[in-house]
């Protein structure tokens, strides 16, 4: 059979790209953690430490690769070229390369070191770690993992400036959308949650959280049918963008359900519930 290598990009986001929430661990592949980093940087160097497990059977090989990035009008990830104020220019990182045993882990140290005086705002940059391809593999089809840590990097002052402009549910689409802005010089959010209720049965924004947070096993109030977390990929400064929630309306009679939304954008409260 014909050798065939596949690479798989897998970036460690939860459902969304570099979220608050912690990576998860993949069956059989690989675990990192922390997914994300936000570090505030200035003259003196920033170090900090990324874990990762080998949930394989078998040991596994990777490389690192640093790059900056930004967002393009869709809200996906693009490599974008470094610059004097990037800080995949000034970030050392070690190892560079390393295996791992079956059920071991290894520790990747990295230090942001500026080489010039960082712009106030925000410096993004993403550390890839790109397994290679096994030597023992005897044909067939290899998938090959690309796991995408995200660092946010900040240098006073920081200016918090992003604005819900709109939120709007498709109940034929079954999606929530909050239009945002960011005026900021450092990337904003909308954090929070939505509940689904049949329509007469809503308690009110102050008993939401209870229900957002059932655990398993625990009786459900009369009238909730789901809840979930709101889509919070970050909007980069100076932009404005739509980010969308797929949420789990009933198919039968969804004009008989009420969705509740609350959260936050940069610490404004937003409550609202659509009828």
């Amino acid at each position: 059979m014909k050798f065939i290598k596949v690479l798989a990009l897998s970036l460690v986001l939860s459902t969304n790209f570099f979220s608050d929430i912690p990576a998860a661990e993949p069956p059989g592949q690989i675990a990192v953690s922390p997914s994300m980093f936000e570090i505030p940087i200035g003259a003196q160097p920033a170090t900090r430490s990324i874990r990762l497990k080998n949930l394989k059977e078998t040991p596994v090989t990777l490389k690192v690769e640093i790059y900056n990035w930004t967002l393009d009008g869709n809200n996906t990830l693009q490599e974008s070229p470094p610059s004097p104020q990037s800080i995949d220019q000034w970030m050392v990182i070690n190892p560079l390369a390393f295996t791992i045993a079956p059920g071991k882990e290894q520790v990747v140290r990295f230090s942001i070191r500026p080489r010039v005086q960082p712009e106030p705002g925000e410096h993004r940059a993403i550390i890839y770690f790109n397994e290679q391809p096994s030597s023992t593999t005897k044909g067939g089809v290899e998938m090959l993992f690309r796991l995408g840590v995200g660092i946010y990097a900040y240098a006073e002052p920081i200016v918090h400036k992003g604005t819900l402009t709109a939120l709007t549910l498709d109940r034929n689409r079954k999606t929530i959308h909050a239009e945002l802005m960011n005026r900021g010089n450092v990337h904003t959010r909308m954090k929070g949650s939505y509940a689904i209720w049949r329509k007469g049965t809503f308690p009110g924004f102050s008993s939401m959280a209870a229900c957002v947070n059932l655990k398993p096993g625990e009786e459900k109030p009369e009238g909730f049918i789901r809840a979930g977390n709101l889509n919070n990929s970050p909007v980069l400064a100076g932009t404005q963008r739509s980010i969308a929630t797929a949420i789990p309306i009933p198919d039968a009679d969804p004009q008989n359900y009420v969705i509740a939304v609350q959260g936050t954008v940069d610490g404004a409260t937003i409550e609202k519930l659509f009828q």
